[in-house]
């Protein structure tokens, strides 16, 4: 609606750019842009304009399935995913230098996510683990009961 405004105000009002960017709230070189694309294309340039997408993509994303699939077999097999491995071969596949983040962003973008087993201690002892197991139901609680009173409780 406002690139219509735009080229109408000048055409039927004959205002300036000057003060058709103070009604529309855009800077003066945007009303001349808009005003020359509608000389040049006619009403094509008042069709609202795409937005979004991928317009630096490296891969379509059905190349990227295909990219990874490879290290999709690998991890049902067992093997651990490596990112510095998955950015290698990236590398070598696109034949140039990538950054580390569009590794991730390729991953994320795919579904992968970054799965970490828990972390254990070097002096763990397996069989105080599984005994401590064991124990814990029997136990007491350091919570007192419900519906019992403690001692010097009122109640109110």
């Amino acid at each position: 609606f406002r690139r219509f405004l735009c080229v109408w105000l000048r055409v039927d009002r004959d205002m300036s750019p000057a003060e058709i960017a103070r009604i529309l709230g855009w800077h003066t070189i945007t009303v001349r842009t808009t005003q020359q694309e509608f000389i040049k294309h006619g009403v094509a340039t008042l069709v609202e304009k795409p937005r979004g997408g991928r317009r630096r993509q490296l891969m379509s994303l059905e190349e990227e399935q295909i990219f990874l699939a490879n290290f999709a077999e690998r991890a049902k097999a067992g093997s651990i995913l490596v990112i510095a491995g998955v950015h290698a071969a990236l590398e070598a596949h696109l034949g140039r230098k990538v950054a580390e983040s569009t590794t991730y962003r390729l991953l994320k973008r795919n579904g992968w996510r970054k799965v970490v087993p828990r972390p254990f201690h070097p002096k763990r002892n397996p069989e105080a683990a599984e005994a401590f197991k064991k124990g814990a139901s029997k136990m007491p609680s350091s919570k007192p009961e419900r519906g019992r009173k403690r001692k010097g409780s009122s109640s109110g």
